[in-house]
């Protein structure tokens, strides 16, 4: 009978959690980010298993495909809840006219921002759900939660994050709906004719339907990762637009590329991280690198709580690589979701999530220890 009071105890706790959209993290005690089992062992709050940390709570839901205005309202209705800590930003327009958002949390006048971003590829919803779910925990726990024993309100107090849930807003839609998704005529055309093309090169043998499906590019068809000025030159020119891998007619041609490109000119930043998906990687290293050990320490502190494995490199003209050799250059690292082909099942979610659920709040911890 003790043991069973004891487990209504703990359930009854977990029921006030998720009623007040509080994770099971936060029921952790103080210390260094810790959660205690019901076993009385300790671990990472980054290592759930699934059947922990994946409860449905709150405003933002796993869905199998999380879209634009799944974000877009989901962000409206954080602001309703939450519009004293947060301040919603558009930092530019995609291709079709879609908003890049920016959601920043904290104190922009400290002179430390931290930049999390996610779906610069089309066929990688699962991060724009990811980052807007870290979101969502930065504010739910804004006055409740630590990290190594330093509060969220403290830890914000000295540094603003900003999070770019969805900086593809276009490419997402491709890659969910396909050509119902894109309201522009002539950007229908132009991805028309980017399937006609690479079907005649024989880069694709599928129906244009699942084709669309593994779209990583932009609306004009233009890989945005491949779009930034580190060796962007050395990239193989395709020569026209695709699913995948054309650099474009420049760099930074794109107007997604160009909000990214202000956005990082604009602040003094601690960080960069950009989530990606698959492969549970961690990319943190550029030929010409400017910040390299600042940038392979925060890569050890982030594969600490993923248990993802470090590479050295990664082929140019992405927006990490831009950042690390540009003048000011910034610490970045590119993380790599989920362990299966994009687009990933929303089953794969209950892998991602416990992952990387505390990342945001080690790596604000870090970007607060900076000089």
């Amino acid at each position: 009978m003790k043991i069973f009071g004891e487990l209504q105890i703990k359930a009854a706790a977990l029921a006030v959690a998720m009623a007040l959209c509080t994770p099971v993290s936060a029921l952790a005690g103080p210390g260094d980010g810790l959660i205690t089992l019901e076993t009385g062992q300790t671990r990472p709050a980054g290592t759930a298993t699934p059947s922990e940390m994946t409860a449905d709570w709150g405003i933002v839901r796993a869905a199998e495909k999380y879209s634009y205005s799944d974000m877009e309202q989901d962000i409206w209705e954080l602001q309703r809840q939450y519009g004293n800590l947060m301040t919603v930003n558009v930092i530019g327009t995609s291709c079709d006219g879609r908003n890049l958002y920016e959601i920043v949390v904290g104190n922009q006048s400290a002179g430390k921002h931290v930049m999390i971003q996610g779906a610069i590829h089309g066929r990688e919803y699962m991060t724009p759900l990811l980052v807007m779910k870290q979101l969502e925990t930065a504010l739910a726990q804004y006055y409740t939660g630590n990290w190594d024993g330093v509060s969220y309100s403290q830890l914000f107090s000295q540094a603003a994050v900003h999070f770019l849930p969805m900086v593809n807003p276009d490419g997402v839609s491709i890659s969910q709906f396909g050509l119902q998704g894109i309201n522009s005529p002539q950007l229908r055309q132009t991805i028309q004719e980017a399937y006609d093309k690479d079907l005649a090169e024989g880069r694709t043998v599928m129906s244009i339907d699942r084709y669309l499906t593994y779209w990583k590019a932009n609306g004009r068809g233009v890989d945005l990762n491949s779009n930034f000025d580190a060796g962007w030159e050395n990239l193989n020119d395709l020569g026209h637009p695709s699913y995948a891998g054309y650099r474009g007619t420049g760099a930074c041609s794109e107007p997604e590329s160009m909000a990214l490109v202000n956005l990082a000119n604009k602040h003094q930043w601690s960080l960069i991280l950009n989530y990606h998906s698959m492969g549970e990687v961690i990319y943190w290293d550029y030929e010409g690198n400017k910040v390299q050990p600042q940038s392979k320490e925060l890569a050890d502190l982030v594969a600490g709580i993923t248990g993802y494995r470090l590479i050295d490199s990664s082929g140019g003209g992405g927006y990490k690589d831009w950042v690390q050799i540009k003048e000011g250059p910034i610490p970045s690292v590119t993380v790599e979701v989920g362990s299966v082909s994009c687009p990933m099942p929303v089953s794969e979610w209950s892998r991602v999530w416990p992952q990387n659920e505390t990342v945001w709040a080690a790596v604000l911890s870090w970007a607060v220890k900076q000089p």
